[in-house]
């Protein structure tokens, strides 16, 4: 068997390793099955005020098809036996079963889909009346597809009538075995992916996928990667690795820019820098024109590619013929030459610097 008490993730991790050697070949019935897997191996279960519970997996694919349990009416009791089986299988539509046998091996019971007769059904039940001794439950997984994690629920009702005689002991042969189920064509979906299985050769696994799988091709693999396209509008920004293809990634997610050693592959860096409008410190005649020192320099990120424009008093209008070309860059200042006269820049003393 492949456990009878485990979690969801070791069910279903071990429930598909074993259908996975189902899509290449046929799988023998009790291939992969415990003690459990016969009746003379069948696992007792007590009844705790009044209800039995026993709980496993049977899987036809994985050879473990039939699980055995045991029960038995108290001692020089009576009554009625209510079966009920329900199981959660790997996938939609797999089925189990369940039949009752007395100790001498004669059925006496079949279970019976509850509620709704739907193909889906993942509940099935059986009664039993006036119940007394040992009774051999057999769980077993239908079709040779089939496979399941269940659980039996067996409730005891005590009779009001007096109790039936009690059985000697007989010699008990070995049950009817279940019939092998037509083998059926290998077949694969994203779940039982095996790459060396024919049929899975136009399916996309939900994980693991191998490097440059065509039926992957335009699909974000798990986990995803920056090297596929698809991925680039639903991924995570990978953390510490910004990558400008991918949508989720912000300029927040680069570090600073290093405005004295800028890289262009930071988008940061490369964010157009603001106007700045500074004030002449003091100007001089040079040449045609006036150097104007203005009280700005290259820590604000200015450069001497800027561009200087003298405003009209306090306000933001360029002065006529204010426009100038920055001469020269230090760390809190620039020198800028424009056409005007010393006065003229007296009066306008706001410069306004902008990127190229």
């Amino acid at each position: 068997m492949l456990g009878k008490s485990v979690g969801p993730r070791a069910f279903v991790v071990g429930l598909l390793n074993f259908m996975l050697l189902a899509c290449a070949h046929n799988v023998s019935q009790d291939k992969a099955t415990t003690a459990d897997g016969k009746v003379k191996g069948a696992k007792e279960l007590p009844f705790e005020n009044g209800e039995a519970v026993a709980r496993g997996i049977v899987t036809y694919p994985g050879g473990d098809r039939v699980d055995w349990k045991v029960i038995e009416v108290p001692d020089k009791k009576a009554g009625d036996l209510d079966f009920r089986l329900t199981w959660t299988p790997p996938r939609p539509g797999l089925q189990l079963a369940f039949d009752v046998f007395d100790e001498w091996n004669t059925p006496v019971a079949s279970s019976k889909r509850a509620g709704k007769k739907s193909k889906r059904s993942r509940s099935r039940s059986a009664a039993l009346k006036g119940a007394r001794g040992k009774y051999f439950v057999r769980v077993y997984a239908v079709d040779r597809g089939d496979a399941g994690k269940y659980k039996l629920t067996v409730e005891f009702k005590e009779a009001v009538a007096g109790l039936l005689f009690d059985p000697t002991k007989l010699e008990i042969p070995e049950p009817p075995k279940l019939a092998d189920v037509p083998g059926l064509e290998a077949t694969c979906d994203e779940f039982t992916f095996d790459i060396k299985n024919p049929a899975c050769k136009m399916v996309c696994p939900s994980a693991g996928a191998p490097p440059g799988w065509p039926a992957c091709k335009g699909k974000c693999p798990t986990p995803p990667t920056v090297d596929e396209p698809s991925c680039h509008a639903t991924m995570p920004c990978p953390k510490g690795q910004p990558d400008e293809r991918i949508k989720a990634c912000k300029p927040p997610d680069w570090p600073p820019c290093n405005k004295a050693d800028p890289d262009l592959s930071n988008p940061r860096c490369r964010e157009k820098a603001k106007p700045m409008v500074g004030r002449a410190l003091r100007s001089d005649v040079s040449g045609g024109g006036v150097a104007i020192v203005v009280g700005i320099g290259s820590s604000s990120g200015v450069g001497k590619d800027w561009k200087a424009t003298v405003l009209r008093g306090d306000g933001d209008q360029p002065f006529p013929n204010g426009d100038g070309k920055v001469t020269r860059v230090d760390k809190n200042s620039v020198v800028v030459v424009v056409g005007l006269t010393t006065d003229q820049v007296s009066a306008n003393p706001r410069v306004r610097l902008s990127p190229p």
